[in-house]
């Protein structure tokens, strides 16, 4: 039985919505702790959308395409508001598509002729890995004419691999669209000119330490490479300030972003002091104001803005935000060799991605028969149960070592600086190897333990390195039994995680190797094409090892093959 509702639509009484209406509340990303709900009204919508459309040179013409989430800013202002306010097309799919098959999102833009797309760097990248060369020949990327790129730092490698892979699709490099912005600003609140070159910049590497800016070479060896992100549209004003005297900085200079404008949202819901803090910024010297101080670091050179870092201490990676703090907790809470109150945090940029590194002080009841190995098995299943991101590297610190101040608060950046010169203190460490392994070697020896041409399968499992899973089955008369499946598997991990298949344990939980999300969802992908037919993406949460996922997947092809695969081309 249901409930009778009684209509009563004439008593409704139309709401008074004004500019300063608060329209809903935008949580900030990625903290474990208490978000923040930025108060986003009406009016901050409207300048943001129009913004949109004078920077992105958007028409009646313009077609949207977007795989973020709808909770994320990008996904909801850039993806459905603005072609909601514009009138213009816009074609959605779920974010685990994208992370399954990266092939989707470019098939997408080149069946529906779109005209403005795009993401984080990471996904651009994820398509330079996962894209294969034969799959080329089926993509038309030559309506594609804005590709914006933002959420996270924009690094001019990936946008020339990307550029030089799909010229012959006709994507036309121009159309990269390095902006910037964030959930305080609505969304949008620099960018580029349309149609023209990403502005790349080299700075000596050394000045930049001092906070100065010393243009120089992008091929030097002394130099830091920064990818422009525009300038500010409709009375939006960006400033550099010094973030200690709150005074305007001197040209050549690096200080704190500070933002103002219409698009700028009123505040936190009810956090009135962090709200005081980030929405009321006024210059010292001159009081004009209020800015919102983004947090972030950069400079202005010919008008063109550059991010070159964080003010604080929050992480980026993929585009969502980690607050070290959060981290440091869970390490904490994890094992009982390290200290309270002694953990730090922090990313480091290694082959063009940022990684998470952490360094964790010890007991000294630890340290004389200390298990190097156990400890970061442990710490790596915390965190990426915790927070679905893998570990790079992990220092365990003598007692008494970590960078403190005279008060006692830990030092992430001179912990990032020690971990990148060496000079910290260190009792054990373990470190992802992120050089590519050889595992030929490896085949060679798996192909003597398999039966040569079993199930028509074997030799498709050892393919050259990296392990892909290139080939379906759906011609075949037969399926992989366990063992093979177990084989793939695990050349497959080993290929994600760096590491030797041999030190893969095929009983142990992904969680214990730090697999993150995307890693697992992106495999479930591959598997399905190799297999022949669907698979859902929660396979690695269900199945939770490689041994499980195999026995399920022998044991039960008839009934996973009742829905067949149609293969990405």
């Amino acid at each position: 039985a249901t409930d009778t509702i009684v209509a009563n639509g004439q008593d409704l009484v139309p709401l008074s919505v004004t500019q300063s209406s608060l329209a809903f509340l935008q949580y900030t990303s990625g903290s474990t702790g208490r978000p923040k709900g930025v108060m986003v009204t009406h009016g901050n919508i409207i300048h943001n959308q129009q913004l949109i459309q004078t920077a992105f040179g958007h028409s009646e013409q313009s077609i949207v395409v977007g795989w973020l989430p709808l909770f994320h800013d990008m996904g909801l202002i850039g993806n459905v508001l603005q072609p909601m306010y514009l009138g213009i097309p816009c074609i959605l799919m779920p974010p685990v598509a994208f992370l399954q098959k990266p092939i989707r999102w470019l098939k997408a833009i080149s069946n529906y002729r779109a005209t403005t797309s795009g993401g984080p760097n990471f996904a651009y990248d994820l398509c330079l890995k996962k894209v294969q060369p034969e799959q080329l020949a089926f993509l038309d990327l030559s309506s594609w004419d804005l590709a914006y790129s933002g959420a996270e730092p924009v690094r001019a490698e990936t946008l020339k691999k990307f550029g030089n892979k799909f010229a012959n699709c006709g994507f036309n490099y121009r159309a990269f669209y390095p902006c910037y912005g964030m959930a305080e600003t609505t969304l949008f609140a620099t960018g580029g000119a349309k149609n023209k070159s990403p502005v790349i910049q080299g700075v000596l590497a050394g000045e930049l330490e001092q906070n100065s800016v010393v243009e120089t070479e992008i091929s030097s060896d002394e130099s830091r490479v920064f990818v422009g992100v525009g300038r500010p549209y409709l009375n939006t004003t960006v400033i550099i300030v010094n973030p200690e005297s709150l005074t305007p900085c001197e040209p050549g200079q690096v200080g704190e972003i500070w933002v103002s404008g219409e698009s700028l949202a009123s505040g936190y819901w009810n956090r009135p002091e962090a709200t005081q803090e980030t929405f009321q910024a006024y210059v010292a010297n001159t009081g004009e104001g209020p800015f919102l101080r983004t947090g972030d670091l950069g400079f202005q050179l010919n008008g063109e803005l550059f991010v070159t870092g964080r003010l604080k201490d929050v992480i980026i990676i993929r585009g969502r935000n980690h607050y070290p703090q959060d981290l440091e907790l869970t390490l904490e809470n994890s094992h009982p060799a390290l200290r309270s109150h002694c953990s730090a945090a922090f990313s480091v940029e290694r082959s063009g991605e940022e990684r998470l590194v952490v360094a964790c002080e010890l007991e000294r009841t630890y340290l004389r028969n200390l298990n190097t190995e156990e400890v970061v098995k442990i710490l790596r299943k915390a965190v990426s149960e915790e927070h679905d991101l893998q570990l790079y590297a992990v220092v365990l610190l003598k007692t008494g070592s970590i960078p403190k101040t005279s008060s006692g608060k830990i030092q992430r950046h001179a912990c990032r600086t020690g971990f990148l010169n060496g000079s910290l203190d260190v009792a054990g460490e373990w470190m992802t190897n992120l050089e590519e392994v050889d595992l030929s070697h490896l085949h060679k020896e798996l192909e003597m333990q398999l039966e040569q041409g079993k199930n028509g399968v074997t030799q498709k499992l050892f393919s050259d390195p990296p392990i892909e899973f290139k080939d379906d089955l759906s011609n075949q008369k037969s399926v992989p039994t366990e063992e093979e499946i177990e084989v793939l598997l695990t050349s497959h991990l080993a290929h994600h995680l760096n590491v030797l298949p041999d030190e893969i344990d095929v009983n142990e939980s992904f969680a214990d190797y730090g697999l993150d999300s995307s890693v697992a969802v992106s495999t479930t992908g591959d598997l399905a094409e190799w297999l022949g037919y669907e698979l859902e993406p929660t396979l690695f949460w269900e199945y939770p090892n490689i041994k499980a996922i195999a026995l399920y997947l022998a044991e039960e092809p008839q009934s996973n093959s009742q829905v067949t695969f149609e293969k990405e081309v």
